[in-house]
Protein backbone atom coordinates (compact mmCIF):
# COMPACT_ATOMS: atom_id res chain seq x y z
CA UNK A 1 0.00 0.00 0.00
CA UNK A 2 1.48 3.28 -0.81
CA UNK A 3 1.36 5.96 1.84
CA UNK A 4 -1.15 7.54 -0.47
CA UNK A 5 -3.42 4.95 -0.82
CA UNK A 6 -3.23 3.98 3.55
CA UNK A 7 -4.77 7.82 3.63
CA UNK A 8 -7.26 7.90 0.87
CA UNK A 9 -8.08 4.20 2.43
CA UNK A 10 -8.30 5.71 6.19
CA UNK A 11 -10.14 8.79 5.15
CA UNK A 12 -12.82 6.58 3.33
CA UNK A 13 -13.18 4.25 6.48
CA UNK A 14 -13.61 6.85 9.07
CA UNK A 15 -16.43 8.36 6.43
CA UNK A 16 -17.82 4.29 6.83
CA UNK A 17 -17.83 4.41 10.72
CA UNK A 18 -19.06 7.90 10.55
CA UNK A 19 -21.84 7.18 7.69
CA UNK A 20 -23.42 4.28 9.87
CA UNK A 21 -23.77 6.29 13.20
CA UNK A 22 -25.51 9.16 10.97
CA UNK A 23 -27.68 6.64 9.04
CA UNK A 24 -28.91 5.42 12.55
CA UNK A 25 -29.54 8.31 14.32
CA UNK A 26 -31.30 10.60 11.26
CA UNK A 27 -32.88 7.39 10.13
CA UNK A 28 -31.25 7.61 6.68
CA UNK A 29 -32.16 3.79 5.10
CA UNK A 30 -30.33 4.67 1.67
CA UNK A 31 -26.86 5.66 3.68
CA UNK A 32 -27.19 2.88 6.24
CA UNK A 33 -27.71 -0.16 3.27
CA UNK A 34 -25.09 1.64 1.25
CA UNK A 35 -21.85 0.69 3.49
CA UNK A 36 -22.80 -2.69 4.35
CA UNK A 37 -21.30 -5.73 1.40
CA UNK A 38 -23.96 -8.15 0.24
CA UNK A 39 -22.08 -10.94 2.67
CA UNK A 40 -20.97 -8.72 5.85
CA UNK A 41 -22.52 -9.48 9.35
CA UNK A 42 -23.38 -7.00 11.74
CA UNK A 43 -23.65 -8.78 14.91
CA UNK A 44 -25.40 -6.74 18.40
CA UNK A 45 -24.57 -8.83 21.53
CA UNK A 46 -27.59 -10.78 22.65
CA UNK A 47 -29.89 -9.47 19.86
CA UNK A 48 -28.18 -11.36 17.01
CA UNK A 49 -26.87 -11.09 13.93
CA UNK A 50 -27.69 -9.62 10.28
CA UNK A 51 -26.13 -10.23 6.96
CA UNK A 52 -26.07 -7.75 4.13
CA UNK A 53 -27.69 -4.26 3.39
CA UNK A 54 -31.20 -6.08 3.67
CA UNK A 55 -30.20 -6.87 6.92
CA UNK A 56 -28.97 -4.25 8.21
CA UNK A 57 -32.04 -2.22 7.44
CA UNK A 58 -33.96 -5.28 8.85
CA UNK A 59 -31.95 -4.33 12.61
CA UNK A 60 -33.32 -0.69 12.19
CA UNK A 61 -36.42 -0.75 11.03
CA UNK A 62 -37.37 -3.37 13.68
CA UNK A 63 -34.73 -3.25 16.96
CA UNK A 64 -33.03 -0.22 16.78
CA UNK A 65 -35.54 2.49 15.27
CA UNK A 66 -38.88 1.23 17.39
CA UNK A 67 -36.31 1.50 20.38
CA UNK A 68 -35.91 5.21 20.51
CA UNK A 69 -38.32 8.29 20.16
CA UNK A 70 -34.41 9.70 18.89
CA UNK A 71 -30.71 8.65 19.31
CA UNK A 72 -27.63 10.26 19.28
CA UNK A 73 -24.26 8.64 18.86
CA UNK A 74 -21.11 9.65 19.64
CA UNK A 75 -17.97 7.65 17.77
CA UNK A 76 -14.63 8.32 19.21
CA UNK A 77 -11.38 6.01 19.80
CA UNK A 78 -11.27 4.85 15.91
CA UNK A 79 -7.97 2.78 15.42
CA UNK A 80 -7.44 1.20 12.14
CA UNK A 81 -4.88 -0.75 10.42
CA UNK A 82 -4.67 -2.67 7.57
CA UNK A 83 -4.37 -6.70 7.32
CA UNK A 84 -3.25 -6.25 3.66
CA UNK A 85 -4.13 -3.39 0.85
CA UNK A 86 -7.85 -4.25 0.32
CA UNK A 87 -8.40 -5.52 3.99
CA UNK A 88 -8.44 -3.51 6.95
CA UNK A 89 -9.87 -4.06 10.87
CA UNK A 90 -10.62 -1.24 13.29
CA UNK A 91 -12.07 -0.70 16.97
CA UNK A 92 -14.11 2.30 17.84
CA UNK A 93 -15.84 3.20 20.90
CA UNK A 94 -19.53 4.40 20.74
CA UNK A 95 -21.67 6.79 23.35
CA UNK A 96 -25.59 6.56 22.69
CA UNK A 97 -27.66 9.20 24.19
CA UNK A 98 -31.57 8.56 23.71
CA UNK A 99 -34.98 8.48 24.61
CA UNK A 100 -36.63 5.34 24.68
CA UNK A 101 -40.06 4.52 23.86
CA UNK A 102 -40.76 2.14 26.49
CA UNK A 103 -41.12 4.66 29.56
CA UNK A 104 -40.29 7.24 27.86
CA UNK A 105 -37.12 7.65 29.66
CA UNK A 106 -33.46 8.80 28.72
CA UNK A 107 -30.84 5.78 28.22
CA UNK A 108 -27.38 5.67 28.16
CA UNK A 109 -25.48 2.93 26.32
CA UNK A 110 -21.75 2.81 25.65
CA UNK A 111 -20.22 0.25 23.08
CA UNK A 112 -17.17 -0.89 21.55
CA UNK A 113 -16.73 -1.89 17.88
CA UNK A 114 -14.41 -4.18 16.35
CA UNK A 115 -15.19 -4.19 12.47
CA UNK A 116 -13.69 -5.53 9.77
CA UNK A 117 -13.52 -3.47 6.58
CA UNK A 118 -12.90 -4.99 2.87
CA UNK A 119 -11.96 -3.10 -0.46
CA UNK A 120 -13.95 -4.53 -3.83
CA UNK A 121 -13.70 -2.58 -7.00
CA UNK A 122 -11.56 0.32 -5.13
CA UNK A 123 -14.83 0.58 -2.56
CA UNK A 124 -14.09 0.01 0.68
CA UNK A 125 -17.24 -1.41 2.91
CA UNK A 126 -18.07 -3.24 5.92
CA UNK A 127 -17.36 -6.76 6.22
CA UNK A 128 -18.17 -7.39 9.79
CA UNK A 129 -19.25 -5.48 12.22
CA UNK A 130 -19.38 -6.62 16.12
CA UNK A 131 -21.23 -4.26 19.37
CA UNK A 132 -20.24 -5.11 22.36
CA UNK A 133 -21.92 -3.41 24.56
CA UNK A 134 -20.54 -2.11 28.15
CA UNK A 135 -23.68 -0.44 29.55
CA UNK A 136 -27.11 -0.39 28.42
CA UNK A 137 -28.23 2.28 31.31
CA UNK A 138 -31.56 4.43 31.80
CA UNK A 139 -30.78 7.88 33.30
CA UNK A 140 -33.43 7.66 36.02
CA UNK A 141 -34.38 11.45 37.36
CA UNK A 142 -33.42 12.92 33.89
CA UNK A 143 -35.67 14.26 31.15
CA UNK A 144 -33.90 15.10 27.19
CA UNK A 145 -35.27 18.08 26.70
CA UNK A 146 -36.42 19.27 23.14
CA UNK A 147 -33.81 21.42 21.13
CA UNK A 148 -34.96 24.67 21.09
CA UNK A 149 -36.08 24.73 24.68
CA UNK A 150 -33.20 26.95 26.03
CA UNK A 151 -33.76 29.62 23.58
CA UNK A 152 -37.19 30.01 24.85
CA UNK A 153 -38.28 33.97 26.15
CA UNK A 154 -37.91 34.69 30.01
CA UNK A 155 -41.09 33.45 31.39
CA UNK A 156 -42.14 31.19 28.73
Amino acid sequence: MSDLDRLASRAAIQDLYSDKLIAVDKRQEGRLASIWWDDAEWTIEGIGTYKGPEGALDLANNVLWPMFHECIHYGTNLRLEFVSADKGNGIGDVLLLGNSVEGNHPILITCVFPDDYDRRDWVWKFSKRNACTNYFTPLAGFHFAPSGIHFAPSGA
